[in-house]
């Protein structure tokens, strides 16, 4: 934390008083925290792994999955299939993990204590870091988006009986990546509240592998009971894919207040909790 200046003193008869910590100050800190971590090159590289593996799987069939529509829709068609992928599977474990490595940072070797003393006021280490998991979910999408572009040049040249019209659809593109995003914020601020509740990096692994299993289970079951995934964090990402569409634009804003609700009850949460 040398580096965020923490120390600075105000001059004139305000000498010897720290100059509070702002948001901000705490933010750019985490952020420095996160160079050459583990977590941060996940960002590139969970979304790279989805995407090389629709590359191979579509490359030795590419009429069966990306032409069940029909001509002319194959990049929606990968689109689905990247994302399919990266909401029942990937992003569950992504979100599980980059929590856990963010907050096993001050967890390691009991940092708190160091972190607490500072003069800043304890709700802003909470949600610097929810910030930066935030970040780095939108930033992973956006790669993965940016993949599948890759992944519809590359294609041909394996397949040249594939061909990808023009113009590519963009916006249909990174509004169904947004989607996925936004729905996973649920998740997010649950995840992000156990693993700073917790120290141990086991308790909030666990808690997100047997929730992306049991999202799995519902997703599946869904086909037959219906309705499941709408109300389990963990598996509101793939009602963007659902046939027929489902109503996303209102369970953004449902599952994004409960989200703001769950990360306010975490911050209250945390700033109470004594520091042993």
């Amino acid at each position: 934390m040398a580096t965020d200046n923490l120390s600075d003193q105000l001059p004139g008869p305000f000498e010897g008083v720290r100059r509070p910590m702002t948001l901000w100050r705490v933010l750019h800190a985490e952020a420095l925290k996160m160079k050459r971590t583990i977590a941060l090159k996940m960002v590139m590289i969970a979304p790279i792994a989805v995407v090389l593996l629709i590359v191979f799987v579509a490359s030795q069939a590419p009429f069966s999955m990306l032409r069940r529509n029909g001509a002319g829709n194959e990049w929606m068609e990968l689109v689905r299939l990247n994302l399919l992928v990266w909401a029942l599977l990937m992003l569950p474990l992504f979100i599980t993990l980059e929590t856990a490595l963010v907050a096993g940072l001050d967890h390691a070797e009991n940092q708190w204590k160091n972190l607490l003393a500072r003069p800043a006021p304890r709700w802003t280490f909470y949600v610097a870091k929810l910030l930066v998991v935030v970040a780095m979910t939108a930033a992973s999408t956006a790669v993965l988006l940016c993949g599948v572009l890759a992944a519809g040049a590359v294609l041909p040249r394996l397949q040249p009986e594939l061909h990808f019209g023009f113009p590519v659809p963009l916006a249909a593109m990174f509004r169904q990546g947004a989607q996925v995003a936004g729905l996973a914020f649920l998740a997010l601020t649950i995840q992000h509240w156990v693993s700073l509740r917790w120290r141990a990096f086991s308790v909030a692994t666990g808690v997100g592998i047997v929730a992306m299993v049991a999202s799995y289970l519902m997703v599946v079951s869904s086909r037959q009971t219906g309705g499941w995934p709408q109300y389990f964090p963990w598996a509101l990402s793939m009602l963007v894919l659902a046939r027929p569409p489902q109503n996303i634009e209102a369970t953004l804003w449902i599952s994004g207040a409960i989200g703001l609700a769950v990360a306010a009850a975490g911050c209250s949460d945390f700033c109470r909790r004594e520091v042993k």
